[in-house]
């Protein structure tokens, strides 16, 4: 296998990796809410704010197929979306 491809299998990686941490990090964030935890929703919406960013980074910057640009663009539209919603106070 080529240094290309492993690198191209590894940011692929890195991008799923991300994705499923950040719907994790989406259902602590309910789960804080429905128990008042303010501390750990104020870390959740930050490690939430810090791993769409990334996410962001990585997809803009990795060589991918049309389709797969697109549903992580989409990916990231909903889910910067839901963080925005989380993120306005009461």
């Amino acid at each position: 296998m080529t240094y290309k491809k492993i690198m191209q299998n590894t940011l692929h990686q890195d991008i799923i990796d991300l994705e499923d941490n950040i719907l994790q990090v989406e259902d602590s964030i309910i789960e804080f809410l429905r128990l008042n935890y303010d501390e750990g929703i104020k870390k959740s919406l930050h490690q939430l704010e810090s791993d769409l960013k990334y996410l962001s980074i990585l997809a803009n910057g990795a060589p991918m197929d049309k389709n797969e640009d697109r549903r992580i663009m989409d990916f990231l539209r909903v889910h910067y979306n839901y963080f925005q919603k989380l993120s306005v106070p009461a």
